[in-house]
């Protein structure tokens, strides 16, 4: 910005010949005024005072010095003198459009004054930055002789070393081919001793194996024998219960035997006194048809017919001791049936404590054996063979089959009757009631070729209405038939099987004969 700059154009835009314009940046100004204004005007050219040979102007100077390339050689004087000093750039040309003017002797003397005066500055400073450099050399010289002082000392130390080290290469070297060969050694020993160790362990397995092995036979061997020791005991006391049951009965008959003989020879001394009072009462007739004609016979008669009553008071009491006699034989009669109940209940729970005699998947085959003394025995005593106890599952309905080998009923003596009865089991609680089952009865054949067997299968349909032993079986007959309802009830609680189908076939071989049993649900 010029200093006291005015404006002396008039209004038609001619400059005052007073007036005068700067030769640097055409301003005009005051004929008195320009020569201050050349002290201070930004657009006159100076050379660089780093001496970079580049002419600048005057305001601009600042600027150029920062960036100005002497100038980085001044900043790279400072450091040390093994790091290289980058080339100088190019001096900068700056175009500067001026027009020159014709300029007073005056003013280029004070400018060359003014040149002068910044070359001796720029000479002062160089000379100053020189003698630093200088200083700065000589530090370095001092400094480098000191590094290969050292360096020295560091290359017979590093000579020592490397003696050194090579001593201790030898001596590792030395060391390693001890090594090896101990270490050859300790794997030969190493191998002797696992073959051995293999052989004591292979031998420690077998012995443990055979060991083990007969631990499990004792193992074994002691529950067979705890087994077999509580089948013996169960046995024995099942032996012990049936023979008390056995001698309970054999006294139970022995009493009916006494009992029935005394009611026999009371039976005999009441047909006497039947006969008596039958003869008496003859004697009264005779004696009231011959009151009339003879008096002394009215005696006879009143002590006839006192006797009379006093044999009918012994009548009456005869006949009142056989009605005792004959309840004790019914009470006997059913405490024996009691006993043959509660032996066949006894029996069934023994086979259903041991699994091996009857079954758990619903299907039973039952060997009956002695067939023909047991049908014997059911012709003379009537007596129902009752099977082990099986289930229609694992945790299932629990059952049990009765067959009269003689019948029952009016098919005594022409058939075999069998049937199948609920039974209160362990699992019926977690069971659904009522139950109605369907149950398959074979009568198995026994041929020599099992593909021409013949077996008489027939089908029985059981119900029960809850758990309770009082609904075993459904009693409701609904048959519109005129036939008796006892008998419909036993068709349908039993199966029959005639006793002429057991010639036809081999149902009974060797004495024994096979029933099996199958439930559908």
């Amino acid at each position: 910005m010029s200093l006291n700059k005015t404006d002396s154009t008039n209004e038609m835009g001619v400059s005052d010949g007073r007036d005068s314009a700067c030769y640097f940046c055409n301003d005009l100004f005051e004929m008195g005024k320009l020569q201050s204004h050349l002290k201070q005007c930004g657009s006159i050219l100076e050379q660089c005072p780093l001496r970079c040979g580049a002419w600048i102007q005057r305001k601009h100077k600042e600027t150029h010095v920062q960036d100005c390339p002497m100038m980085e050689k001044t900043r790279n004087t400072v450091s040390p003198t093994h790091v290289r000093i980058s080339d100088p750039a190019p001096p900068i040309v700056i175009n500067h459009t001026w027009t020159p003017k014709t300029v007073p002797l005056e003013e280029c003397v004070s400018y060359l004054e003014k040149e002068l005066t910044s070359i001796k500055l720029v000479l002062t400073e160089q000379s100053s930055n020189h003698d630093i450099q200088a200083t700065e050399v000589e530090n370095l010289r001092s400094k480098l002789v000191l590094v290969e002082e050292r360096a020295q000392h560091f290359l017979s130390t590093l000579i020592s070393l490397r003696a050194a080290l090579d001593d201790e290469a030898e001596r590792s070297a030395n060391w390693a081919a001890q090594f090896k060969h101990d270490l050859a050694n300790v794997q030969l020993a190493l191998q002797e001793l696992q073959s051995q160790q293999l052989t004591t362990t292979m031998r420690l397995e077998s012995a443990i194996s055979s060991i083990v092995h007969e631990q499990n036979e004792r193992e074994l061997l002691e529950q067979a024998l705890t087994q077999h020791d509580n089948r013996i005991r169960t046995i024995n006391k099942l032996e012990e219960v049936i023979e008390y049951i056995k001698q309970t009965v054999e006294d139970e008959r022995a009493r009916n035997s006494e009992n029935q003989a005394a009611l026999e020879a009371e039976l005999m001394e009441a047909r006497r006194s039947s006969e008596q009072l039958a003869q008496l009462s003859t004697l009264r007739s005779q004696l009231q048809n011959a009151a009339s004609s003879e008096n002394p016979a009215l005696d006879r008669l009143a002590v006839l017919e006192v006797a009379t009553a006093d044999a009918r008071a012994e009548a009456a009491e005869h006949s009142n001791k056989m009605d005792m006699i004959s309840r004790d034989l019914r009470a006997l009669t059913k405490s024996y049936n009691k006993l043959r109940t509660e032996l066949a209940d006894f029996q069934a729970r023994m086979t259903l404590e041991h699994p091996e005699s009857g079954s758990d998947n619903g299907q039973f085959i039952w060997r009956i054996d002695k067939f023909s003394s047991r049908m014997k025995e059911a012709k003379e005593k009537d007596t129902v063979l009752t099977s082990p106890l099986f289930r229609t599952s694992k945790y299932g309905y629990t059952l049990k089959a009765e067959v009269n080998l003689n019948g029952i009923g009016k098919w005594r003596g022409r058939h075999i009757t069998c049937t199948v009865r609920l039974v209160t089991g362990p699992y019926d609680p977690l069971l659904e009631w009522p139950c109605d089952l369907n149950i398959n009865i074979a009568l198995k054949d026994q041929p020599t070729n099992k593909k021409q067997a013949m077996d008489i299968v027939k089908s029985l349909e059981l119900r029960r209405k809850s758990s309770s032993k009082l609904h075993d079986y459904d009693e409701k007959t609904k048959s519109t038939e005129s036939l008796d309802q006892g008998v419909i009830q036993m068709k349908r609680q039993y199966v029959f099987i005639p006793h002429t189908s057991l010639d036809k076939f081999e149902y009974v071989k060797n004495d024994v004969m096979f029933l099996e049993f199958i439930v559908n649900q």
